[in-house]
């Protein structure tokens, strides 16, 4: 963790002292550590992180 540049594009395995962030279902976002972790998931939109169903997250279609 002491190398982490604090941005989005900062990468971490295990035994860095990094963990993962999971949604609010319980899938797997990313590996974050305290320095870079709310810059990682700043990209995600709230309702990923608090709770959700089918219709937050349903996005038109365009067709061909």
């Amino acid at each position: 963790m002491a190398n982490c540049s604090g941005t989005k594009d900062a990468e971490h395995t295990k035994g860095d002292g990094s963990y993962w962030v999971n949604d609010a279902q319980g899938i797997p976002l990313c590996r974050v550590c305290d320095i870079c972790c709310d810059v990682k998931l700043s990209c995600y939109r709230p309702e990923i992180l608090s709770g959700y169903d089918q219709s937050d997250v349903d996005e038109p279609i365009e067709e061909d």
